[in-house]
């Protein structure tokens, strides 16, 4: 017999499957008896539990059930919660619900003004496009549409028994089939909560519902989840919210050497990811519980929903404090992993509530970074023979993270370095998850393993090929599969990673000097040769989590729901947008942005270092960045209707220019980017080697007018080398762009009168053709127009230096 609490869980997750089924095949029954019919095929006696909870999950049901201890009051009761009010009994056929109903974005109901978008109905695989959200009125669900989902399901659950899924592989299934689903097409709701994220959200709060009912010993759930009972349970703090947060990522990621920068990189930004979902694992795992209770993971934070249990309570505790010591003790105190709660009622989060619980947690999360260490731990750090801080060589140290060890090797990317272990495990790993979709942890150490804290000691994180998994040569404990649709009882945890980098015609991964050369400038095989760094993040995103949604919209579930839609774009979109695919599903009108309008491959030449729940770090051939930028910009807007944005630096290096420092410069271009009213920018150049000047434009100031305009006036008026004049061009070579430039960074009546005189200089001559006359006419009257304008003035400075980093000859090095 299953345990209790899978038994809940399972029941939960299944017992809303009717809907679907229902909506595919039409009858006149209820989706609680049509889910119970599909599913009856998959079980076997002992499933009886969860049958019963399926066809018994509404009010009218539950007076037909005997036994006071059925779990299927639980799942009446989480399913109310998730969905924020008592569902309707009957959808098929009764006034009110609209069978052709898609799922509406959740966005629509978020910050300011009321939008109309909804999904295709559609499946949600890594192979396919992206979902953008579309306008109402251009999206309908039929039942064709329907029926493909769910011969998706039956043939899953025909592979193997949803009884028999452990529960995140079922969540996985689930995910895949009916994330664009319609958890509700009723007319009078906002219709944005996707049988997927319903699902989910039911099976946490039925887990942690059944948890803190059992500490209780309380084993009469009619009597707490109906009537009166349920009101007064409602009202008492049977939840906690909890929330984690790595501190120290950024210089953690940074602190390499610049030789194998981008494997390095890869290596420690993924091994900090999955740091943080195995975290979330093993809290889980001790608590008996799925993945369903994480609310969310992304950018080194995690909130999980949790019952407030003295179980869960001395988990969480005793977490935080092995965790930070294995940190201490791994990375000394370049690593924190801050670890807080709060309890909360149900009422807390099906309204205003919802807000304060999360500003409750995030306060205390704010408390824990400022008093990180436990009397136990400081006494450790203060010790100088502990073995946080003993030195074993004073003459010895790892030359990229700077620990004093006598376990010194050869770095994998430079030989002549001598590195410790977790360093050079740390590249390896990355140069493996280049190419390699399956990450085991298990308590084998390998030569291309990097350390994870385990219950008995050290664990042991490889990346590793599929094949090997299933062959059975690489142990395992736990497995995560990234961007990969796989089931199987090892295969449950699916993640979605950005994780594009560019290659070369044989499949090669590009290193950061070919990257620099990849760049296409004005013309082709010109440009200047230097890397492109952005970093970017979502403008008052914390803001927008606790107001965001109004007080009669704003559930957990709801909250959940735009985090994982978040994630979601960061994680699994821009993959697609780093490949080209600026289109989603359905669209055919969008291009990718180009610069100079020149043609180029259809895939950018980038690498995503990292992208998580918010926030980004790419790098690749300066112009793609520039140009994915504002692809990336425009396709944001379309995800959120317009209702967020997110601010971005782009700066410009040597390829061999020391990776921390491309980071910190790029950072403070964010940063200036961020300093606009209102926010929504892009700042950019600030290259490393020359005069650190800053240009800092709102995005569509920056596409319309720097672009848009001034940089497609230059471009359509001059000619810059032999063979762009058509005959109407006026010539200008780098000279004298360069002199313009000078002139532009100067203001006053004299600097005015040099640059009328640099524009009398491009006079052709009266024996000019008339259209290079005419040429001539349009720019000295516009390019003064724009010099007496500082707004203007600005703006065409940007689009000259432009077309010069277009223009720039290439040294013969590499690296210029």
């Amino acid at each position: 017999m299953a345990d209790i609490g899978e038994l809940v869980e399972r029941a939960a997750l299944l017992h809303d499957i009717g809907k679907l089924v229902l909506r595919a095949n039409p009858r006149r029954e209820t989706h609680s008896a049509a889910g119970r019919r599909f599913l009856e095929a998959f079980a076997a006696p002992e499933d009886a539990p969860v049958l019963r909870a399926v066809s018994h999950h509404h009010g009218v049901d539950l007076k037909a059930l005997r036994a006071a201890d059925d779990i299927s009051y639980l799942v009446y009761e989480a399913d109310n919660l998730a969905a924020g009010s008592d569902r309707r009994e009957v959808e098929n056929g009764t006034p009110g619900f609209s069978a052709k109903m898609p799922l509406m974005s959740v966005f629509n109901v978020f910050g300011e003004g009321r939008t109309e978008q909804a999904f295709y109905l559609r499946p949600l695989r890594d192979d396919q496009a992206v979902q953008y959200p579309q306008s109402k009125d251009s999206v309908r669900a039929d039942v064709s549409a329907y029926q493909c989902l769910y011969r998706d399901l039956q043939e899953n659950f025909q592979h193997r028994s949803p009884f028999r899924m452990a529960p995140n592989e079922l969540l996985r299934v689930l995910e895949a089939v009916l994330s664009y689903v319609p958890s509700s097409t009723s007319l009078a709701e906002a219709g944005d909560i996707s049988l997927y994220d319903h699902l989910r959200l039911t099976a946490a709060y039925a887990a942690a519902m059944y948890q803190y009912l059992d500490e209780q010993g309380v084993r009469d759930y009619r009597a707490a989840t109906t009537g009166t009972g349920a009101e007064r349970y409602r009202d008492e703090a049977m939840y906690l919210l909890a929330s984690g947060d790595i501190s120290g990522i950024q210089s953690f990621i940074y602190t390499i050497p610049s030789k194998g920068a981008l494997k390095s990189l890869r290596g420690r930004s993924s091994y900090l990811e999955l740091l943080l979902e195995h975290t979330v694992d093993e809290i889980l795992t001790k608590l008996a519980l799925s993945r369903s209770s994480l609310l969310y993971t992304g950018g080194g934070h995690f909130y999980l929903l949790l019952p407030n249990t003295a179980k869960a309570r001395k988990v969480l505790a005793e977490m935080g404090e092995k965790i930070n010591s294995w940190m201490m003790k791994q990375f000394a105190d370049r690593l924190y992993l801050a670890l807080a709660w709060t309890p909360c009622t149900a009422k807390d989060f099906l309204g205003e509530g919802t807000r304060a619980a999360f500003q409750r947690v995030n306060e205390a999360l704010a408390k824990k970074k400022l008093q990180r260490y436990s009397p136990e731990q400081l006494q450790q750090l203060f010790d100088p023979m502990s073995s946080c801080n003993r030195v074993q060589d004073a003459a010895r140290e790892c030359a990229v993270c700077h620990t004093s060890t006598v376990e010194l090797a050869p770095y994998p990317a430079s030989p002549e370095l001598a590195a410790c272990p977790t360093c050079a495990g740390l590249y390896t790993f990355g140069e493996r998850v280049l190419n390699h979709p399956v990450l085991c942890v298990g308590a084998q150490k390998g030569e291309a393993s990097v350390p994870l804290p385990g219950e008995q000691g050290d664990v042991f994180l490889s990346a590793e090929a599929l094949a090997d998994v299933q062959s059975g040569e690489r142990p395992f404990s736990r497995l995560y599969v990234k961007n990969e649709a796989l089931t199987g009882e090892g295969l449950a945890t699916h993640l979605w990673m950005g994780d594009y980098v560019a290659r070369d015609e044989r499949g090669h991964v590009l290193d950061f000097e070919d990257l620099a050369l990849a760049s296409r400038g004005l013309v082709d095989g010109r440009g200047i040769s230097r890397l492109g760094v952005l970093r970017a993040d979502v403008d008052h995103l914390g803001a927008a989590f606790l107001a965001g949604f109004p007080a009669s919209y704003t559930t957990l579930t709801r909250v959940a729901a735009l985090s994982r839609q978040l994630a979601l774009f960061f994680k699994h979109g821009i993959n697609a947008l780093c490949r080209g695919e600026v289109n989603g599903i359905g669209e055919r009108e969008y291009k990718k942005f180009s610069l100079f309008g020149t043609p180029k491959q259809e895939a950018r030449q980038v690498h995503i270092i990292y992208s998580g729940g918010d926030d980004l770090f790419l790098v690749g051939a300066w112009d793609d960045i520039l140009e994915l930028a504002v692809d990336l910009h425009d396709a944001f807007a379309r995800f959120t209707g317009g209702k967020l944005h997110f601010s971005a630096g782009v700066g410009l290096f040597k390829s061999r220019h020391p990776v921390a420092d491309m980071a910190r410069q790029t950072g403070r271009l964010e940063d200036a980017a961020k300093a606009l009213p209102g926010k929504d920018g892009i700042a950019l150049f600030g290259i490393a080697e020359a005069a650190a000047r800053i240009e800092a434009y709102k995005w569509q100031d920056f596409i319309d007018c720097v672009c848009g305009e001034k940089l497609a006036f230059l471009q359509s008026h001059f000619g810059f080398e032999a063979g762009m004049d058509d005959g109407s061009c006026l010539m200008l070579g780098k000279s004298g762009l360069y002199r313009m430039m000078d002139l532009m960074q100067e203001e006053g009546a004299i600097y005015l009168t040099r640059f009328a005189y640099v524009l009398a200089r491009m006079d052709p001559s009266s024996k000019a053709s008339e259209p290079r006359q005419k040429t001539y006419q349009d720019v000295r009257q516009t390019l003064y127009r724009w010099y007496k304008s500082p707004k203007d003035r600005r703006e065409l400075l940007t689009a000259i230096e432009l077309i010069v980093y277009g223009l720039r000859e290439r040294g013969e090095s590499k690296d210029e």
